[in-house]
């Protein structure tokens, strides 16, 4: 994810497809987490099957905000401060975290929607993805009951 967020151009003639890469990564994340629970109820490791798929999808939802962020920012009048790759996952990570130095910032509308619908989803995907995950770590995890002894 970090070799393709790398070279995706973002300010060429394509932007559309950077823009589409960026979201596919975020709805990944809704049939990544249904995968994964499936995984969780049948492998011999379901706490590192959880945990990797925590990563995994942190990573979709880092990269694919950055890159709809520098897809808007096009044309540079989207976000105060945004200038590289790097802004973009920083400002995108900070936005998760809720911290907001307040050093990069959206200007213009689009940004602005931008920002509201990230951290809609960051609290509701993450918050019912990591609830999902705990649960089925935890069930697998859970003893089998015993049969009764006759």
């Amino acid at each position: 994810m970090t070799l393709v967020y790398a070279f995706m151009p973002f300010r060429d003639g394509q932007w559309w497809l950077d823009a589409l890469i960026g979201l596919a990564s975020i709805v990944a994340i809704v049939p990544l987490t249904v995968r994964r629970v499936r995984e969780i109820k049948t492998t011999e490791r379901p706490t590192m099957c959880a945990i990797e798929a925590l990563v995994l999808m942190f990573t979709l939802l880092i990269f694919g905000f950055s890159a709809l962020y520098l897809t808007i920012d096009r044309s540079g009048t989207q976000f105060v401060g945004m200038h590289t790759r790097i802004d973009a996952v920083y400002f995108t990570v900070t936005t998760l975290s809720t911290v907001g130095f307040g050093d990069i910032h959206a200007e213009g509308q689009a940004a602005k929607v931008a920002v509201i619908a990230q951290i809609c989803v960051d609290f509701t995907l993450l918050a019912v993805s990591v609830r999902v995950l705990l649960g089925a770590t935890r069930q697998r995890l859970r003893p089998e009951p015993r049969a009764p002894r006759p």
